[in-house]
Parts: C-alpha cells; structure tokens; sequence
C-alpha cells in the first residue's frame, strides 16, 4: 500500500460517522470486545481516542487484513457484494424492494426494520418509508480503495 492511499483510508476511518464504518455489532461496550476478541489491544476511551490507537498499532494496513476485510466478506456474500458493486459503478441506488429483499445480509445482533442495522457499512435505509436513503459510509471506501487493496495484494 502506498503512502497516498494509507493516509487516505486512515483519514477515511478517523473521520467516520460510525466507529469503524459500522462493522461492529453493536454498542460501545459490544464493539469493544469485538475487537478484542479479535486479538486488538487497546485502552477503552471514547471511539475517536480507540481508532487513534489502533491506526498506531497495530495499524490500518492490519485492521484491513485483520478485521475490515474479513467482517466485510463474512457479513457480504460475493453475490451481495457484486450486486451493490454494480449498482455503485452505474451510479444508481439499490432498490429496497428489487435489490434489497433478495439479497443476503449477515450480522450479529437484532437487524431492526428492513435488516437496516445489518446494511449499514453500505446502504442506509429509512426505516419509517421503507426505501434506500443513501450509500452507507463504507461503500465508497470498498469500492474504490479497499477492493483495490485486496487485488493488490492477493
């Protein structure tokens, strides 16, 4: 990974809406022994001061490997994930009733009214219309950084 594209992402994930681009399953509390059982150390403080230490050590090219990429691909089918590749490279929103409804979401924890929580990475959905607001915060990012990472790198 070049030095461009690492300060990119590490921007990217500090300055995120959703602590790690709403990957966790959950609250803080939740979220905290997620990454820990997934081997990270830390000191618990709030989310920023938390996604600081990690990007020191053990650092964002590991947080990819270790976490990002392979929460992505356990919660993502492939075929979720080419289907909303696709739809972001024509610059179209998935569909909730078309797209949405017969695709498949994995995540830990209760998913809310249309699986919302569960798409979050992704898509966000209006619970209360029933339809696709927008992309999630994380979808630019895969799309266009961290799917060249993984091809980089495989």
């Amino acid at each position: 990974m070049d030095d461009r594209q690492k300060g990119r992402l590490e921007r990217y994930l500090m300055n995120s809406g959703r602590f790690m681009w709403g990957l966790g399953p959950g609250n803080q509390q939740h979220n905290y022994r997620w990454l820990e059982d997934k081997g990270f150390r830390f000191t618990k403080a709030r989310y920023g001061l938390v996604t600081q230490q990690l990007l020191r050590h053990p650092g964002i090219e590991e947080l990819l490997t270790r976490l990002i990429i392979p929460t992505v691909k356990e919660m993502f089918p492939e075929e979720t994930l080419n289907e909303l590749r696709n739809l972001w490279y024509i610059g179209e929103l998935p569909d909730l009733k078309k797209d949405i409804n017969r695709l498949e979401v994995k995540g830990n924890g209760y998913p809310g009214p249309d699986r919302a929580f569960h798409w979050r990475p992704f898509i966000e959905i209006s619970t209360q219309f029933h339809y696709v607001e927008r992309w999630g915060e994380l979808a630019g990012i895969w799309f266009e950084e961290i799917e060249p990472f993984i091809r980089e790198n495989e």
